[in-house]
């Protein structure tokens, strides 16, 4: 259920104008709340921005954070903009937004601690000139197409004291092979943080981000083929504090000499990425995962050496202190459940595993640490969308994982209203529930786990074709925390339901519901004596002059 809190700012967001003095009332935590969340249900209309302006956007607000809302413009941000109120924090997120309305909501913001703008496609280097503070750490563009090298250059001379940097692009980006000697002169020392666009990074700019970025704790290099060993090497030797390292589709890597590289690896990470390498040596891998004695988190997806032999090896080295292990989409015939006793073995702090994809998994040799009373509880995220998966598995998971917070089954094809019974009744805290193609799942099902578990935000229920608008009913009366819903194939939800569903929810939610098996004539409409949406074009009717059926025409002369 909804927090009194969040009743009360839902209560005022729908009568922001009838309600006098807010500005005086309302401390300026929930001034910024109210802003956000007007943002997020598009209740920022023509009517109501004079009343915004005079009772929200008071001088004392430090956070402003706005995203995917159409009405958030250059026209509001310049209506916004005040350079007596002296923010902390911008976040501005797919928003029709420009230059014009960048620059003004930055103008002589001196005070600025984070930067986030994202996905802005019209933001150029121009919209940024205004960026200058101090005290900006965080600096985030990614998905902001437009921009450049140049503009990368500028901001950052603006504001020489960015730790973390996010200039990942979606599509084409404007950025050349001169972005990171940019990075690396222009930041240096500082710079903590590094995520990028992928293929864009080859061994020159690794190695002068190596050299000049001795602090370096996290670099996202994914996707990166033209990365080598020696390159690797520079990066091994000068940055000895990476705690976070992805180097997944290095695929240079994988052959020798740049394999060797591996070896190298700084003793501090906890947190290392390998998908996508196609290594052979399985030595190699073994002795570089057996040096790593501070490592939590491994991802060792598409790797070809692995075996039952091999990570029963990594594991009995490692297993101990790691909390997340990634395997999915492993499809090799000499991995198999054997290979997978090893984490019921020697894994004894694990809170995340991933074995989706992985079709030669059934998953029985994880049953004594799925049903072991001292580990269990701790595992809060599962990924077993895998079509071997036994049923005795998923419910000794439900059974025993009492903190479960994201449970993925896309797929899995035993998934029944039974076991929704037995995550509703063990799993209270769960909040990110995948279920894709779960045909065996029905209305009881989902209305049962959305009325225990209350913090559901994530939910996926495409291809589960028996499911009406009860489900949906249950969700939006349930689980007001809801941000995303995937509903594809689920012809028996009506758009009316859904826009019920956005209305009741605290943020706003995306909802994905294409509907291509629907019936050409397929008609839903308001059962008055269930409050139900069902299907009437159905339904027969007879008078004392016709009988037939429910047409669209129909209701439509009505």
């Amino acid at each position: 259920m909804k927090s009194l809190e969040d009743s009360c700012i839902h209560c005022i967001m729908n009568h922001v104008q009838d309600i006098p003095n807010i500005r005086g009332k309302l401390p300026r935590i929930y001034k910024e709340l109210l802003l956000t969340r007007l943002s997020e249900h598009n209740l920022l209309t023509p009517n109501i921005l004079g009343c915004v302006n005079r009772e929200l956007c008071v001088n004392s607000l430090q956070h402003l954070q706005l995203s995917h809302c159409s009405q958030v413009n250059d026209q509001f941000l310049k209506s916004f903009a005040n350079t007596q109120r002296q923010l902390k924090t911008i976040l501005i997120e797919k928003c029709d937004v420009s230059d014009a309305g960048v620059l003004a909501v930055t103008f002589k913001q001196k005070s600025l601690e984070s930067l986030v703008l994202k996905n802005l496609v019209q933001l150029t280097p121009k919209g940024l000139c205004n960026v200058k503070s101090s005290s900006l750490h965080t600096l985030n563009l990614k998905g902001c197409t437009l921009m450049t090298s140049r503009g990368i250059l500028s901001v950052l001379q603006n504001n020489p004291d960015v730790q973390v940097l996010h200039v990942a692009g979606q599509g084409n980006h404007k950025y050349d092979d001169q972005l990171f000697s940019i990075i690396a002169q222009t930041l240096g020392p500082k710079l903590k943080e590094l995520h990028f666009a992928p293929h864009t990074m080859d061994d020159a700019g690794l190695s002068v981000i190596a050299t000049s970025c001795p602090n370096l704790e996290v670099l996202d290099l994914y996707g990166c083929p033209r990365i080598s060993g020696d390159s690797m090497l520079k990066l091994t030797q000068n940055c000895t504090s990476m705690r976070k390292l992805d180097l997944s589709y290095c695929v240079r890597l994988s052959q020798s000499p740049d394999n060797q590289s591996l070896w190298t690896l700084p003793v501090t990470l906890t947190n290392l990425s390998l998908c996508g390498i196609m290594l052979d040596d399985k030595e190699i891998l073994v002795e570089a995962l057996e040096r790593l004695r501070n490592l939590q988190t491994i991802r060792l997806c598409g790797i070809s050496c692995l075996d039952d032999e091999t990570f029963t090896k990594i594991m009995e080295k490692r297993g101990a202190s790691l909390s997340e292990i990634d395997l999915s989409g492993m499809r090799k015939s000499d991995f198999t459940d054997e290979g997978l006793r090893a984490i019921s073995q020697y894994c004894t702090s694990l809170e995340i595993l991933n074995i989706s994809m992985c079709h030669m998994f059934t998953g029985d040799t994880l049953l004594p640490l799925l049903e072991d009373p001292a580990r269990a509880p701790h595992l809060y995220k599962l990924f077993l969308s895998s079509k071997k998966i036994n049923y005795d598995v998923l419910c000794a998971a439900a059974t025993h994982c009492h903190g479960l917070v994201f449970l993925d089954l896309g797929g899995v094809s035993c998934v029944d209203d039974h076991f929704m019974e037995l995550l509703a009744r063990n799993t209270p805290k769960l909040q990110r529930l995948g279920i894709k193609g779960c045909s065996k799942v029905t209305d009881t099902g989902v209305c049962t786990v959305s009325g225990s578990c209350q913090n559901l935000a994530f939910i996926v229920l495409s291809g589960v074709n028996n499911i009406t608008d009860k489900s949906i009913f249950c969700i939006a009366n349930n689980c007001p925390y809801l941000q995303e819903i995937y509903l594809n194939g689920c012809k028996q939800i009506s758009s009316t339901t859904l826009q019920y569903l956005k209305d009741c929810c605290v943020s706003s939610v995306y909802i994905q519901h294409v509907t291509p098996n629907i019936a050409p004539e397929q008609l839903m409409a308001k059962n008055l004596d269930t409050g139900e949406f069902c299907r009437v074009d159905t339904i027969g009717y007879t008078t004392p002059y016709s009988r037939g059926r429910i047409s669209r025409d129909d209701l439509i002369e009505v």
